[in-house]
């Protein structure tokens, strides 16, 4: 599994995006990158398709909807 966090920089959100890299790859064993991101996005992406927007939601995700993607 291949994931992908992008992140807006200006926002701060780098902690939140550290976070949950770290317990995706403890629990799912998953690769997850970040990659630099602004005007207020948090996007994850496994394996290429988007699982979770922040601008689509209008809020961070939740750990169970990410692992059930």
């Amino acid at each position: 599994m291949k994931v992908t966090i992008k992140y807006c920089v200006p926002c701060g959100y780098l902690p939140r995006a550290k976070e949950l890299k770290q317990k995706m790859e403890k629990e799912l064993k998953a690769t997850v990158n970040l990659a630099d991101g602004d005007r207020g996005i948090f996007d994850v992406t496994v394996d290429g398709k988007l699982v979770f927007s922040k601008h689509k939601e209008g809020r961070f995700p939740e750990w169970d909807e990410i692992i059930s993607s």
